[in-house]
């Protein structure tokens, strides 16, 4: 029988070998795959070198030894492999010696194979050992290369491991460096074995691989968990400029920061002697309370007689059944942050401007609206025409003297007990309390009068928008932004306003497009707030009627010339298409945000309150308000001024037939209102002059970036 001992490792070994092969298949990655085929060569080497130990025939024994060596030729391939991956050299191997390594493995592999039958490798021969007999052989040249080759195979995967170190953090070099002793382990054997200074007949060889093997594994895989803890000690408790100290969880020290004696110069920090109760009574801890939970305090002392606030978290570490296993100080110096404490609340609170609340403290405030004792809460937002002008213009120095001033007119007329505060792009805000929208409105007008007078001769002026609360309906957050959408839409009225560009570029493609001229849009919005204010309405309503009244016809854009401009009756199929504006007109609307408001108005303004408008054929109050508001007010300034295709009539006329067509094609309620402020007033008297309004338009606008949304709708009119 073979010596039971050589066979009890050689099993050990190919066991070793199984168990890692499957470990590092399981972890399913590229790199522990690689280490998976060269364990697993290594088993089969082990397994075929066997059949030298286990059996007495020789042909089959001198098969198993060069099928040995196969396997060996293969794994020292794959060990080099796993090590270009582990130092992460992947595209630093030259692909020239992957691919000769490979050519010469391949050869090597077929001189092995027919070795037991021509000896052309190596000459076996038989040994008696134990109560049986093993081969050992006599090398020929070819077998010199095999050796050499395997050598240079080491030689190359210690030397990438050596390149490595140099390239490696000093803290970190324990990684490369147990690999590498195992490799030089190895071939030291190896040499030792074929050189015949080793006295034994087997090959001990593979059992040293395995070694390496696990080596390799350890290191790689286990390293992170293992030797990287001491490191990152190392790391925590000698870099950390925070100073921590830790005891066990019997109290007694552990380790601490060197930062921590430079705080305390006049503790002895000696781990395994000072206890936790010592270290607690030696200093004035007045905001720890006991040292069994979790907390936080603050801790003062004096440093070069200056006073030092330090933030301490006190920390009970446990495992997983929640046992006490340790305890944490950690210490930070807050001294500067808590010195600038009090400068940084007030600029936490107000704005550096204009004085007002800043919007967090806004949006702190604003729930304290939902409850109905402020009610009737009014809030405007207002924002300065052409700031970034003059910001431009005369420096943001100018413009925030601009800031202050018209801050000063906001308070002086709102009152002390107002809410003022400055929002984000320029937008402020005030909150009247118990002040209803008319009331508001006069404030704001008259502040925006005052704001007029004293920048006479620079174009600065104050838009605004407002939304009342005076039930339960809508919430503080829907009234901002109605505020804000209503002072937004009012500005892109604004010839000047940075926010004009889009409702300016599409004016005067309707106005290229249509016979109404720029003055018949200005009659039309002015009569429409005027309208809107007769009736009640609030003022966020009033500024989508004053854009809806600029551009309800838009989709008219989209419909054919010929069509538009065609002096005598239209055919059927010549109704169908030119009805279809109302449908472009709302896409285009939809596209972008801020048209959105105005989209429905746009689709229904040509529904009538009988049912027999288009395009869907929508009936009384159906129809949304601010369309039955425009339809009336535009067909009467179309009725009573000239157009291309008929003479405008008398205001009586006008008024005659608006009352004629109520209940059929106009809403009633509307009419009534209408008629009765048009039979108040002297239009002639509130209206300007058509041609200083239309030299007012021809004045030139301020140059604004085009927007994305007028992007998006300049696509839809090309389509």
């Amino acid at each position: 029988m073979i010596d039971s001992t050589i066979w009890g490792l050689y099993v050990v070994a190919a066991l070793f070998s199984a168990y890692f092969l499957l470990k590092a298949y399981r972890r399913d990655s590229k790199i522990a795959r690689k280490l998976g085929i060269a364990m697993l060569m290594n088993f089969l080497m082990i397994l075929f070198y066997s059949l030298n130990l286990l059996i007495n025939y020789p042909l089959i024994q001198s098969m198993g030894c060069s099928i040995a060596f196969i396997f060996l030729d293969l794994m020292l391939y794959y060990y080099l492999e796993y090590v270009v991956s582990y130092v992460g050299w992947e595209f630093r191997f030259p692909q020239w010696l992957r691919v000769g390594i490979l050519a010469y493995l391949a050869v090597d592999s077929v001189f092995m194979l027919i070795n037991p039958f021509t000896e052309i490798t190596l000459t076996y021969r038989g040994e008696p050992f134990g109560d049986g007999m093993i081969l050992t052989y006599t090398p020929h040249l070819i077998f010199y290369v095999h050796m050499t080759y395997n050598i240079l195979l080491i030689i190359i995967t210690i030397g990438m491991l050596l390149k490595k170190c140099d390239e490696t953090p000093k803290a970190y070099l324990n990684r490369y460096q147990g690999p590498i002793v195992g490799m030089i382990m190895a071939l030291i054997f190896y040499v030792t074995y074929l050189v015949g200074l080793f006295p034994a007949h087997i090959d001990m060889t593979p059992i040293l691989y395995v070694i390496v093997g696990l080596l390799l594994y350890f290191y790689n895989f286990n390293y992170l968990r293992s030797s990287t803890l001491a490191i990152t000690r190392n790391m925590i408790f000698e870099h950390l400029t925070d100073p921590i100290i830790l005891f066990d969880y019997e109290g007694m020290l552990v380790d601490h920061s060197v930062y921590l004696e430079k705080m305390m110069p006049d503790l002895r920090f000696v781990n395994g002697r000072m206890t936790i109760d010592e270290f607690v009574s030696s200093q004035l801890f007045l905001g720890l309370s006991g040292i069994e939970n979790d907390q936080e305090f603050d801790w003062t002392y004096e440093e070069g007689g200056k006073q030092k606030i330090m933030e301490c978290q006190f920390s009970c570490l446990k495992d997983e059944e929640s046992r006490i296993i340790g305890k944490l100080f950690v210490f930070h110096d807050v001294t500067t942050n808590r010195q600038t404490f009090f400068e940084l609340e007030k600029s936490m609170l107000y704005d550096a401007v204009t004085g007002f609340y800043n919007k967090q403290s806004f949006y702190n405030q604003m729930p304290q609206w939902n409850d109905d004792e402020y009610w009737p809460v009014s809030i405007v937002i207002c924002n300065v025409d052409g700031m970034r002008a003059i910001n431009e213009a005369y420096g943001t120095e100018y413009g925030d003297g601009v800031m202050k001033q018209i801050a000063r007119y906001i308070r002086r007329r709102a009152g002390e007990d107002a809410f003022c505060a400055k929002l984000d792009n320029g937008d402020i805000a005030v909150v009247f309390e118990r002040t209803s929208d008319a009331d508001a409105t006069e404030i704001m007008d008259n502040v925006r009068e005052e704001i007029l007078d004293f920048y006479d001769q620079m174009p600065v002026s104050l838009e605004y928008g407002i939304a009342t609360k005076d039930n339960g309906e809508s919430s503080v957050e829907k009234l901002l932004q109605d505020a804000r959408t209503s002072m937004q839409n009012k500005k892109m009225l604004k010839e000047k306003s940075a926010s004009s560009s889009l409702v300016n570029s599409l004016k005067q493609t309707l106005a290229e497009s249509d016979f109404q001229t720029e003055e018949h849009v200005e009659r039309t919005r002015k009569m429409a707030a005027r309208l809107g204010r007769e009736m009640g309405l609030s003022d966020a309503i009033i500024g989508r009627l004053e854009l809806l009244a600029a551009l309800h016809d838009i989709g008219k854009v989209a419909i054919p010339q010929d069509i538009i401009k065609k002096k005598g009756k239209l055919t059927a199929e010549e109704r169908i298409v030119i009805e279809q504006h109302t449908v472009k007109g709302y896409r285009i609307a939809k596209s972008s945000p801020e048209l959105a408001e105005i989209a429905d108005g746009i689709l229904c303004h040509h529904e009538k309150w009988d049912g027999t408008g288009y395009p869907n054929a929508l009936k009384g109050e159906e129809i949304p308000l601010i369309a039955r508001i425009i339809a009336a007010v535009d067909s009467h300034d179309v009725m009573v001024n000239d157009r291309p295709y008929h003479k405008g009539m008398p205001e009586k006329e006008a008024i005659a037939e608006l009352r004629r067509c109520s209940g059929t094609q106009f809403d009633p309620h509307v009419v009534e209102i209408f008629t009765r402020m048009l039979e108040r007033e002297d239009l002639e008297e509130k209206d300007r002059d058509p041609e200083t309004v239309k030299k007012d338009l021809e004045k030139t606008q301020e140059m604004v970036p085009i927007s994305e949304s007028e992007i998006t709708i300049r696509r839809l009119l090309a389509e």
